[in-house]
């Protein structure tokens, strides 16, 4: 099965993301694929297929990891673009610089899933929230200059483990299983 950890967003800030992503569709055109509001989220640590004798060992993990961690927010500051706003294959929204407490959060996750003999992630983690994939990747600076982005908050009061389930129309996530911060 295919899983990763994140954390999942308040429904208001799902809509106001929701809204922006809409403007920039609107000056971007054809062309990019859209994350479906309900699934906006923040990744801590993307998985990929494991094998579903995995997933005991990996809630535990989740236990672990929320048990250790304080519930903290941060805000959602500006627009970018990976790997540069000229070059770009992924829209998204995130703070300016990733806030210590996702940091930790990360890298007590990423202990864990190494730990249970997954390889380690190549990519550093950035806190942020995929908006649209591009292909062929386009410049999409203007676009995102041109959109403010109002004042926004993600409060991280829960660690989840996500399935996600590939279908022609798009992803299916389905939590199995989430776990309240308490460090």
């Amino acid at each position: 099965m295919r899983l990763f950890f994140c954390v999942e967003l308040e429904r208001g800030l799902r809509e106001a993301l929701a809204e922006i992503a809409a403007r920039l569709k609107g000056k971007l055109g054809p062309g990019a694929k859209w994350v479906a509001r309900d699934n906006l989220h923040i990744t801590v640590r993307f998985l990929g297929e494991v094998e579903d004798s995995s997933a005991e060992g990996l809630a535990e993990l989740g236990a672990e990891a929320a048990k250790a961690t304080a519930r903290f927010s941060f805000p959602l500051t500006g627009l970018g673009a990976f790997p540069t706003p000229r070059r770009a294959r992924v829209i998204w929204a995130g703070p300016a610089e990733d806030p210590e407490a996702f940091a930790k959060l990360v890298r007590r996750v990423e202990a864990g899933v190494q730990a249970l003999g997954l390889p380690p992630e190549r990519k550093e983690a950035k806190a942020h929230v995929t908006l649209a994939r591009l292909k062929p990747p386009r410049d999409v600076a203007a676009a995102l200059a041109g959109t403010p982005l109002p004042e926004l908050v993600v409060e991280v009061k829960a660690l989840t483990l996500m399935k996600s389930q590939l279908t022609p129309q798009g992803p299916i996530y389905t939590p199995i299983g989430r776990w309240e911060l308490e460090g």
